[in-house]
């Protein structure tokens, strides 16, 4: 069997999602919910970029993923800042790969100078020095992986893997790419940051040794992942209970699914509206905290995700059904999963505002097709590898 499959971006109305990274410094580009450019080590919502491509020019638009008006934008004198003119000339970049160092080169195509950051300045210069990129996924790898035809989650302890029907810490993984050979990926646990792997009895485990899988598109009616242990060329699948092994390919229909995990966020707009809130009742903001929490705990919402069998479990499914399939980021249950996780009622909220992104994003429950604030934002979606290298790939360009 020819497997052939490349990490899906994030896209949302076809334009891609990514973190813009300095590998010199570890450091990512933000806006803030002032829509000011900051520099920093976080990979949250603030970091994420919607890079919007005109395709008769080849040059892209980057505006803020959470702040969506705020354009990245360079000057004649090499500021780096933003705007809210989509149609500028100063707002237009070209970005290749760079021709000395590995990453990318951001340029900006009406003053030819060169994305650079120093360690503590964001500008551009007319040097080549200092100006290779990172273009990295939005969803950083994060995945949810779920049997197709089963409501269950690959999971893992730090002794052993299994499933569960959470979407929680123990069920998120990361998948990274070898970067070698297209379509093959070790599997990390994100809570134990252990790697899962397979033994030639079939017996599926986790432990610190790296182990190689091959993932690509099934061919199936319904879609969806196979997973191939590399080294025994055998299917992850589960049976009827749920348990975990490998099998020849052919033995089973089972396939699986890659739900991006997205960052947390919040704009502005959210931030503001839930202090209008509290500003209402001084006294509902300090006595709805600790009645809040209580509440939404006993709901399933708590600070590892949603619990399986809850309340909230229930109106997520529900709600992605009514969404067909996805989570709105500003809807009930993200919400509620945000104060579930951060802790914060009306009051902390308020703080929240006056800390800035000290106290990092809120919400943000997303998998793919999740939508962002509502109904004012297309769906987000995976498109498929075989249509383009996007430039979260930018590693396999050739």
């Amino acid at each position: 069997m020819q497997l052939s499959f490349s990490l899906p971006c994030m896209e949302e109305s076809g334009h891609e999602l990514c973190f813009l990274s300095s590998p010199n410094h570890d450091r990512r580009v933000g806006c803030n919910i002032n829509g000011d450019i900051y520099v920093s080590q976080n990979w949250k919502g603030w970091e994420v970029w919607r890079f919007i491509k005109d395709e008769s020019s080849g040059h892209f638009i980057i505006t803020s993923w959470t702040h969506d008006k705020k354009v990245l934008c360079s000057g004649p004198d090499g500021r780096v800042f933003t705007t809210e003119n989509k149609e500028g000339s100063w707002e237009k970049w070209r970005i290749v790969p760079h021709p000395k160092f590995e990453g990318l080169r951001i340029e900006s195509v009406e003053h030819d100078r060169f994305l650079s950051f120093s360690g503590q300045d964001l500008h551009t210069k007319k040097k080549e020095v200092d100006t290779a990129w990172y273009i990295e996924p939005a969803h950083g790898n994060h995945f949810f992986i779920s049997a197709t035809s089963h409501d269950e989650r690959l999971s893992s302890s730090n002794e052993h893997p299994f499933t569960s029907k959470n979407r929680k810490s123990w069920e998120k993984w990361i998948v990274e790419p070898t970067n070698e050979k297209i379509g093959q990926y070790t599997i990390r646990s994100m809570e134990h940051g252990k790697y899962l792997g397979a033994e030639k009895n079939d017996k599926i485990i986790v432990s610190e040794n790296k182990q190689l899988w091959t993932i690509g598109l099934s061919t199936q009616e319904g879609g969806g992942y196979l997973i191939l242990s590399t080294e025994y060329d055998r299917r992850l699948t589960l049976d009827e209970n749920g348990n975990l092994h490998t099998e020849e390919v052919g033995d089973s229909n089972v396939t699986w699914q890659l739900e991006a995990v997205l960052p947390h966020t919040v704009s502005g707009k959210q931030i503001w509206s839930w202090v209008g809130a509290g500003v209402c009742s001084t006294i509902l903001a300090v006595a709805m905290p600790f009645a809040v929490m209580g509440v939404v705990g006993a709901m399933g919402f708590g600070a590892g995700g949603i619990a399986a069998g809850s309340m909230g479990a229930g109106m997520m499914s529900a709600e992605a059904i009514a969404a067909g399939g996805g989570i709105a980021a500003g809807g009930t249950v993200a919400t509620l999963q945000s104060i579930g996780a951060v802790g914060l009622g009306l009051a902390g909220t308020s703080m929240a505002v006056g800390a800035g992104a000290a106290t990092g994003g809120l919400v943000s429950f997303g998998v793919i097709k999740a939508t962002k604030f509502g109904t004012e934002h297309e769906r987000i979606a995976i498109d498929e590898p075989e249509k383009h290298l996007p430039l979260c790939s930018w590693r396999l360009w050739q």
